[in-house]
């Protein structure tokens, strides 16, 4: 366990937190609203069919030699919330948050020694149908920051802890320090046009990537044939238990259900996504028996008495038809050791935290240094 003594607001207790310690033990757009690079926050992501998706365990080795699309706020906001110091804000070296880029580090090279090859996805602009959703969700964020600075200042560090999580942004410098990295590791990464999770899904439509790693159920409304959740947290703990990678099937799901995807698409919008706040009422279980028994939200609509949505078309849309680019995915690379070395350094990464990462990638045959000669040495 690495020293943490140089870390504002961290104590040698913070790097015991176990998404850390199983790192351990187990093989922007500048046109982007600053408001797109609001955390998104809770444990539900998206629209919920947590109940309704039937997922099995995997194990990474069953990834082996696949490409497999990551949301990275979303991990991003798991690795801030993690990694706190007493006082429950990110852990930071000299006085700039670093616990983003540890835990993509870690959780990258894990992946790499496992023979998977991760394609980092960044959010792009929001669509103004998302405005009101970050909109509440930055309200929210101001709350939380007013509580937690009363907290701080009547020295109550129990509550402070618990609200710091609550105050975690991912800005504009965070993303460009985690592209770097991303760089220095020979990652691909690219940004969504939209959503990260939408264009993904559409990556993996079209069997660019394998499956898409991410909490947020929207992915499969946006169609991703494969889901994976818990990839970038297998086999860490959490409330006390270990967590599983999980894989969901889009046509397991609808096959399971007898439905079709236009009706899972409309099932989610009745529930809730960030284009449509839902129907009052409406939950997973009970709008799958409405959309069986009705078949589209429209006739949903006339038997319970509910206004449509205006803009119903359009999120559906979005959702079958994601915004993406074109251009095909970039290839990864080796990893720049002495460049990475370097990064790491200058976060106050230790030795050893450097060292694991760096035998990872070599043993993956993913490393190459400055120092190697090539044919143009010749």
């Amino acid at each position: 366990m690495e020293d943490a003594s140089h870390y504002q607001g961290g104590d040698f207790a913070t790097f015991q937190h176990p998404m850390f310690h199983a790192c351990t033990t187990s093989t922007l757009n500048a046109s982007t609203s600053a408001i797109a690079y609001q955390l998104r926050s809770g444990t539900t992501m998206g629209c919920n069919l947590r109940d309704l998706a039937p997922s099995q365990p995997i194990d990474l080795s069953e990834l082996k030699g696949e490409k497999v699309a990551v949301d990275v706020f979303l991990n991003a906001y798991q690795f801030i919330t993690s990694l706190t110091g007493q006082d429950g804000k990110p852990l930071s070296y000299n006085g700039k948050p670093v616990a983003h880029l540890m835990g993509f580090l870690d959780r990258a090279t894990i992946m790499i020694e496992e023979g998977i090859d991760p394609v980092f996805v960044f959010d792009g602009k929001p669509h103004q149908l998302k405005m009101e959703t970050l909109g509440t969700r930055k309200e929210r964020k101001i709350n939380a920051v007013s509580k937690w600075e009363a907290a701080i200042e009547s020295g109550d560090l129990a509550a402070a802890k618990k609200l710091g999580p609550q105050t975690a942004e991912y800005n504009r410098e965070m993303v460009a320090e985690t592209q770097e990295l991303f760089d220095c590791l020979g990652v691909t990464w690219l940004e969504a046009p939209m959503e990260a999770e939408g264009a993904a899904a559409v990556r993996c439509r079209n069997k660019e990537v394998f499956a898409v790693a991410s909490q947020d159920w929207d992915t499969l409304l946006y169609g991703a044939p494969v889901m994976i959740r818990n990839l970038t947290s297998h086999g860490t703990r959490k409330f006390g238990r270990v967590l599983q990678a999980e894989k969901i099937v889009l046509q397991d799901l609808l096959e399971m259900h007898e439905i079709n995807y236009e009706q899972l698409v409309d099932l989610g919008i009745m529930i809730g996504t960030d284009f449509h706040e839902g129907i009052r009422g409406i939950g997973p279980k009970t709008g799958l028996k409405l959309i069986k028994k009705h078949g589209t939200m429209e006739n949903v609509s006339i038997e319970k008495g509910f206004d449509l949505p205006e803009n119903l078309a359009e999120i559906r849309e979005l959702f079958k038809n994601h915004p993406v680019h074109s251009h095909p995915l970039p290839e990864s690379s080796k990893s720049n050791e002495e460049k990475l070395t370097q990064f790491a350094k200058s976060r106050g990464f230790s030795d050893k935290r450097i060292s694991r990462a760096i035998t990872r990638l070599a043993n993956s045959n993913r490393l190459k240094s400055d120092s190697q000669p090539t044919l143009f040495d010749f």
